[in-house]
């Protein structure tokens, strides 16, 4: 009986362990939220800005912008979970820079220009021009000067980003939105999975 006890917990803090593993790694799901050569142009209206739901792991954004090409997307986080990464995962163009900002909520309340940094959440430049393609660049666009800053990851459940390149000369890239469960949300399915191995165990 003691075995059988002994053995029953082992396969409890297994199950526990698969658990948070499968919920903690960034790359369990991978998806391609936007792609602008499929789906269409994004919005450029900072209003009525495209819709998107992010969902738990890999989430690809690509587009291409050039000189008077905005892109305006919101994107909703479901219950539990957060943004944890923005990494630039591709970037093609002669243009070196890019710039990429993001509010909270479903619209982007500051204009193109005479934009007010105060009313960003955050903001940054993207490209080979800073060494940042391959890199999360969500921790970058928290240090926005003049902004309001964060430290990630976001935790809201609404949040509108403008992207532009104002060069003459398009460029294209990718992102990949990193969505993780929020650590509360997580151990509630540890606790799940142990409470059930729990009751099949009796």
């Amino acid at each position: 009986m003691a075995f059988i006890h002994v053995l029953c917990n082992r396969r409890a803090i297994i199950g526990v362990g698969f658990v948070l593993a499968a919920f903690g790694s960034t790359t369990m799901a991978s998806a391609m939220v936007y792609d602008e050569a499929v789906d269409g142009d994004i919005s450029g209206d900072r209003l009525v800005p495209t819709s998107r739901q992010l969902d738990l792991g890999s989430n690809l954004l690509t587009a291409t912008s050039v000189r008077d090409d905005r892109e305006y997307i919101h994107f909703h986080l479901g219950n539990g979970l957060r943004l944890e990464q923005l990494i630039l995962k591709a970037y093609a163009g002669e243009d070196q820079l890019a710039f990429i900002a993001v509010q909270a909520g479903s619209v982007f309340t500051e204009p193109h220009q005479g934009t007010d940094p105060a009313n960003l959440l955050g903001y940054s430049h993207f490209g080979p021009g800073n060494l940042t393609v391959g890199t999360d660049i969500l921790d970058d666009m928290g240090q926005g000067p003049g902004s309001m800053g964060f430290t990630p990851p976001l935790t809201g459940d609404d949040y509108t980003f403008w992207i532009q390149q104002t060069g003459t000369n398009a460029v294209t890239y990718t992102f990949d939105f990193v969505v993780t469960p929020e650590p509360a949300t997580m151990f509630a399915l540890a606790g799940g999975a142990l409470a059930l191995v729990r009751r099949r165990r009796k």
